[in-house]
């Protein structure tokens, strides 16, 4: 695994969860899946996430695959579709925004 898990884009970017971000986004929405079975989404909003548990990696359509795991914080920009595989059974505290973070 990463030890430097920083990685930006214009579409979306990943750092590890200060203890600051882990205390504001503690009342987020909880989504958790544990299946294996890849998935697709559409990202129409900007969205948000902590990675309480597990690791999963999303597969862009412009062909960048990230990997995500506990403790990553990610934000991915809207009009985005990727495929979610997930790896370890995954929790996130998500919440979506409007424009940009």
């Amino acid at each position: 695994m990463q030890s430097d898990r920083s990685f930006k884009t214009d579409l979306f970017r990943r750092d590890r969860a200060t203890p600051d971000i882990k205390r504001e986004v503690a009342c987020w929405t909880k989504w958790e899946a544990r299946s294996s079975e890849p998935f697709e989404i559409h990202y129409d909003r900007a969205v948000s996430f902590w990675v309480v548990e597990g690791r999963a990696e999303i597969a862009f359509t412009d062909g960048t695959k990230l990997d995500v795991q506990k403790d990553d914080f990610v934000t991915i920009e809207p009009n985005i579709r990727g495929v979610w595989t997930v790896i370890e059974p995954i929790t996130n505290l998500y919440r979506y925004r409007d424009g940009k973070p």
